[in-house]
């Protein structure tokens, strides 16, 4: 009767880490090449922050308060720009080390994005300024996504 009652709650308990992980995989459109070549220039800088970790810090920051500020715009994407701003802050805290220097700097690069408000399309535009934005999480969460998926399950065993 243990056997099952153990094997169920292990079960159950797979099948929400399950659920979890499969909030982050996404697949949206591919970036335009207008969007990718924005989010090239901002990998570039993001070496800067990466080697900066204070100055990283700052930017998430300046990232989470943006994002507060536009919930609602943001909707769609909340989930899975949170998770980006939790790695990379467990990352710049020196917490989470398990994660390759690319992903940082694509997950650096994607929030450097997402703070500049005259990229692709200007975020001030009502009703579409995100959405390149959105294109770009969603392709770098889609680029990154066995990473992130680690480092939520290393977030869910420090519970």
């Amino acid at each position: 009767m243990k056997n099952k009652e153990t094997k169920k709650k292990s079960d159950q308990k797979d099948s929400s880490e399950n659920e979890e992980v499969t909030k982050v995989k996404v697949v949206r459109r591919n970036p335009t090449e207008e969007e990718r070549k924005q989010f090239g220039r901002e990998k570039r800088r993001a070496r800067e922050y990466v080697n900066d970790r204070q100055k990283a810090a700052q930017l998430i920051k300046e990232a989470i308060e943006k994002a507060n500020r536009n919930q609602g715009a943001l909707k769609k994407l909340w989930d899975q720009l949170k998770a980006l701003f939790r790695l990379s802050s467990a990352w710049v805290k020196g917490e989470y080390t398990q994660v390759s220097l690319k992903t940082i700097l694509w997950v650096i690069a994607a929030i450097i994005y997402f703070v500049n408000p005259f990229d692709v399309i200007a975020d001030f535009i009502p009703g579409v300024g995100y959405v390149d934005d959105a294109v770009i999480i969603y392709f770098v969460i889609n680029s990154i996504q066995r990473d992130l998926n680690k480092f939520l399950k290393w977030e869910r065993s420090r519970k």
